[in-house]
């Protein structure tokens, strides 16, 4: 069961949250993981995993009191799936509506959503040139 360690890295997530300022809190999130693993099947993890991760994530988000949006579902997932040795991105988006701009945080495995939703796609990902992946590569390294 993902639930657990969803409530558990949703705590630790809380706690640096509260403790870090904004810009701390975005370096950690870009910083290369420790992914040991070229891809994510070779370090284990499926497609079935990433979608029990994301709705454990939810489900753990939407009962715990205080903060527990996409930054924080973000930063637990990073943890996570850094502890793992599971290679990700951390995209920052944002998109135009109605209410004006938002901003949107997620965290994809192997091109699949983990985090954030899944109306990721209404996010253009604003930061991707500056971003990196788990391994290190920028955003523009990597083959399209």
């Amino acid at each position: 069961m993902a639930l657990i360690p969803a409530l558990w890295w949703m705590l630790r997530a809380q706690r640096l949250y509260r403790a870090l300022p904004a810009s701390e809190l975005l370096r950690r999130l870009r910083a290369p993981a420790r992914a040991r693993a070229a891809d994510a099947a070779a370090a284990g993890f499926g497609p079935g995993d990433g979608e029990r991760m994301r709705v454990a994530l939810a489900r753990i988000g939407r009962r715990l009191p205080g903060r527990a949006d996409c930054m924080v579902q973000s930063l637990a997932a990073r943890m996570w799936l850094d502890r793992r040795g599971v290679p990700f991105a951390f995209r920052l988006g944002m998109r135009r509506g109605p209410a004006g701009l938002g901003a949107h945080a997620w965290i994809e495995v192997g091109g699949r959503v983990v985090t954030g939703g899944l109306a990721v796609q209404d996010f253009a990902d604003f930061a991707g040139a500056a971003e990196t992946d788990s391994s290190g590569a920028s955003a523009g390294d990597r083959p399209a």
